[in-house]
């Protein structure tokens, strides 16, 4: 049996003399179970944002993009799909060339990238058309000049769907035109919007998808692709990342869902641990208050202190009872803080309770908030850590002031 853990919890749960010392202590209790509260909920929410974040771009992302690092283009004869098909057993394989283009609707004009796909198994739906929601796919009706634009393109060119009597223009520089010559600068081809769809906002403002030979055509560029994009079915995509880059070569660089969106990603974690350290320095401010209450827990037990050096106990026995005081407010208040952070935010995602609104347009309505373990223990872990850290200053004082005193 430990006796100095036995003494502290007697003290820390026993009737003190002073009021004082009760109030002390509970404040202690409280500002660390508020911390700690926090922390499970700023950090559970910023996981449930990062994660809504992740899988609105999983629709326009493919899990691993081959793009070759010498040129903007390649040949799709530098590489076999009977081969990469046998390399695992993806769920598609699109061939794909993205241009910058010019766009123009009647009077309108705007940027934006024009992407010709292609797709095997071809019988299967493009990830991009099951966000169509006015209108239908460029596929299926053997017409080449059909293409999707997202809804936020739609919206600044004002275009209608499914008409043909006005096409969408597109131009791209002419880069054979010379100076001075009767060449056009610019080349010059249409299409009509068969749909529109709504997938991710920056996406929407940006796209516009069509078959891979339309593009071709008009860029003259055919037999050439600017990237390859593969959904795999196997959770292992580290490994099949190697067999591709093994297969592609130095020319080529394959990358993977994170690698493609690695600025965000790198903000997304950066805001996390940015907030974290900042809510952990509160917290340290909060646990100061254990100092408080520990050198009021020792003024009233003097005549404790002395009858315990009296009677031969050894001073770090001492020490340690002071010590384990302050770890138990500090394991009680982050215990509370803890239980009811989990508890909220587990009610936060069963209820959603926390509205984002009541007015304006949101992907949700509710506060997003996702518990991840690892998060759960490295809370505890600071506030373990920050609490034993500033339990040893009341300690030290211990010994000089009353120990060595008697």
């Amino acid at each position: 049996m430990n006796v100095a853990l036995y003494i502290a919890r007697r003290y820390l749960f026993s009737s003190k003399s002073k009021n004082a010392v009760n109030v002390i202590t509970a404040i202690s209790v409280l500002g660390v179970a508020v911390g700690t509260l926090a922390l499970v909920v700023v950090l559970s929410v910023f996981n449930g944002f990062e994660s809504l974040i992740k899988s609105m771009y999983h629709e326009v992302n493919a899990d691993i993009v081959v793009r070759s690092v010498k040129s903007k283009s390649f040949a799709s004869t530098s590489y076999d799909l009977v081969h990469l098909k046998s390399i695992a057993p993806w769920e598609s394989i699109q061939e794909v060339y993205e241009e910058k283009v010019l766009l123009r609707f009647e009077d309108q004009e705007q940027i934006a990238k024009l992407k010709g796909v292609q797709q095997w198994p071809s019988a299967d739906s493009l990830r991009i058309e099951k966000h169509i929601f006015k209108g239908r796919s460029f596929r299926g009706s053997g017409n080449q000049d059909l293409a999707i634009v997202g809804q936020a393109l739609a919206h600044t060119l004002s275009i209608p769907v499914d008409q043909y009597y006005m096409p969408l223009r597109v131009f791209v520089p002419n880069v054979s035109a010379k100076i001075g010559s009767l060449e056009r600068p610019f080349t010059e081809g249409s299409w009509f919007v068969s749909g529109i769809y709504s997938v991710q906002a920056t996406h929407d403002a940006s796209y516009v998808v069509c078959s891979l030979g339309s593009v071709q055509a008009f860029l003259g560029k055919t037999q050439q692709v600017t990237s390859l994009e593969f959904q795999a079915d196997d959770s292992n995509i580290e490994t099949l990342q190697e067999d591709l880059q093994t297969y592609f070569g130095p020319d080529f660089e394959v990358k993977n869902r994170f690698q493609q969106q690695a600025f965000l990603y790198k903000v997304l974690q950066t805001e996390k641990w940015a907030i974290f350290f900042i809510l952990s320095f509160i917290l340290l401010i909060a646990t100061f208050t254990i100092v408080a209450s520990v050198i009021m827990i020792v003024l009233e037990k003097r005549k404790d202190i002395s009858s315990l050096w009296a009677m031969g106990t050894p001073e770090h026995a001492i020490q340690k009872i002071f010590f384990y005081e302050g770890f138990l407010i500090t394991l009680f208040g982050g215990g509370i803080g803890l239980f009811f952070g989990v508890v909220l935010c587990l009610l936060q995602q069963k209820f959603g309770f926390l509205k984002i609104g009541a007015q304006g347009s949101f992907v949700i309505n509710n506060y997003p908030v996702e518990v991840q373990t690892a998060d759960v223990f490295l809370i505890m872990l600071t506030v373990l850590s920050l609490g034993t850290l500033i339990t040893w200053i009341p300690v030290r004082l211990l010994k000089r002031k009353f120990i060595q005193a008697s």
